[in-house]
């Protein structure tokens, strides 16, 4: 094993690479030397930003011998294509949320990686948070018992929004892509949610469904779109372990403060946080009383720390271990969400094709920014 840490380059420098690149200072395991677009002034201008070593075109980024692992910032519609070009070019993968759209894409990559002895990472990585890794605790010490069941919850309502251009050009993908499939929150922010259950609970076995276009036409960026993918889901997920959870994912609703994510065991019933956020407080119901005790967490990463994941995965490559956020994960996901929609669509239960191992869980006590 070297101490050096991984060279990490980075394609697409949207909005979301920000935290990417500045958290990529502060892990040891890791360092962004390259950032590369489509469009070689918004790389450019993330590079001077953040003061990284290179901005290049994407195909002098994938040629480069030095780089190991790519960062996959780019639109949901191009996760996949991306992410094979990068295996492709002998390197491995981390791609933001989804790991792709489709079930097939997703599966590819995860062949095309194994075959040439690559990883595929996938985001979101906030189960790697301080109150996940709580709560995970809890439960695997069987502090809430037997676990029963779940319930998951996004009230985010797509308002109109206007067009905003930052100063190198760059306009968000939302403003096109929101109500297309693989756009919607069940794509986008489902992830964070089904990550956070897959942590705490393990794989899903059999999900059920129904699925909506509430409006055919909805306002963003300025202009009526056609909504071209349900904006409004609700699934029932069977996990591998027992458990039932209520899972609802909407544009279309005004948000009445229901509780993002919360599980219930024999014995207990613990209420998390909200799955795009690292860390706050647990709640903690116990069966001898109806009050809420409230749970701190006892693990770091507390902060946005956007990025933990791509650590975890150059340490685990070095010392020859299975990464965190894994592909396997981010493919079962996929699957997950594209069975809600087909249950849907063809009025059954969907059994799922895929599976994945619960992630292991962070050891206590770990010095800030640094991963096992």
């Amino acid at each position: 094993m070297t101490d050096s840490p991984t060279k990490v380059g980075l394609i697409g420098c949207g909005t979301i690479s920000g935290i990417y690149l500045e958290n990529s200072k502060k892990f040891d395991a890791f360092e962004i030397t390259t950032v590369a677009d489509v469009r070689l002034e918004a790389a450019q201008a993330r590079a001077a930003e953040y003061g990284i070593a290179k901005a290049a075109t994407v195909e002098d980024l994938l040629a480069d011998p030095e780089i190991e692992i790519v960062i996959n910032l780019t639109p949901h519609r191009v996760h996949g294509q991306v992410g094979m070009q990068v295996l492709n070019a002998g390197k491995s993968v981390y791609t933001e949320k989804p790991l792709a759209v489709y079930r097939h894409e997703a599966q590819q990559l995860l062949a095309r990686a194994s075959s040439m002895g690559l990883r595929v990472g996938g985001a979101p990585d906030t189960f790697f948070g301080g109150a996940w890794q709580t709560a995970r605790k809890l439960i695997d010490r069987g502090v809430i018992g037997e676990p029963v069941g779940a319930f998951a919850n996004l009230h985010a309502r797509a308002v109109p929004r206007p067009r905003v251009v930052r100063p190198d050009g760059y306009t968000s993908f939302y403003m096109t892509d929101f109500f297309e499939y693989g756009g919607s929150w069940a794509f986008d922010r489902g992830p964070y949610y089904l990550h956070a259950l897959i942590n705490l609970l393990g794989p899903v076995s059999r999900v059920t469904g129904s699925a909506r276009i509430t409006w055919p036409e909805r306002e963003r960026g300025g202009e009526m779109r056609k909504v071209n993918a349900p904006s409004h889901i609700a699934g029932l997920l069977d996990f591998s372990n027992g458990a039932v959870c209520q899972f609802l994912m909407t544009a279309d609703v005004w948000s009445t403060d229901l509780p993002h994510i919360e599980i219930y065991g024999s014995e207990a019933s613990l209420r998390c946080i909200d799955p795009n956020n690292f860390g706050g407080t647990l709640y903690l119901r116990k069966n001898d009383s109806s009050e809420m005790i409230p749970v701190e967490s006892e693990f770091g990463y507390n902060g946005n720390s956007r990025g933990v994941g791509v650590a975890d995965m150059a340490s685990a490559i070095k010392n020859k271990r299975v990464h965190r956020a894994s592909g396997e994960m981010a493919c079962h996901v996929v699957d997950i969400v594209n069975a809600i929609h087909e249950a849907s669509a063809e009025n059954r239960h969907v059994m799922l094709t895929t599976t994945c191992r619960q992630p292991a869980a962070l050891p206590e006590g770990l010095a800030k920014w640094t991963i096992d």
